[in-house]
């Protein structure tokens, strides 16, 4: 398993426990400050739980493009390959032309 793998498991199986966080740390403040900022709190737990959202989405992102790269690859190689081995066929050929001629 690759890092991103490893980072979008963690991300996705700890989303619900990073958010409960958030919402945990907004109400500490909340609570020592008796509500003075709540409304700023509250602004920066949304924003916090976007940007928990996003990183989610931008690893799923990440990952889906490595995975089409890595088709992308495995597909060159594959014709890459093929044609060196019709070039060697056909090498092969010629030298069994040239060894002997009849066949």
């Amino acid at each position: 398993m690759g890092f991103l793998d490893k980072a979008k498991e963690v991300l996705h199986e700890n989303a619900e426990k990073v958010e409960q966080a958030i919402d945990k740390a907004g109400d500490f403040i909340d609570e020592k400050t008796q509500g003075k900022f709540s409304e700023t709190v509250d602004k920066v737990q949304d924003a916090a739980k976007t940007a928990v959202d996003k990183g989610q989405e931008a690893l799923k992102n990440v990952g889906d493009k490595g995975q089409e790269a890595g088709e992308t690859v495995a597909d060159k190689a594959h014709e890459a390959g093929q044609a060196v081995a019709d070039k060697a066929h056909e090498a092969g050929d010629a030298v069994a032309d040239k060894v002997d001629p009849q066949t």
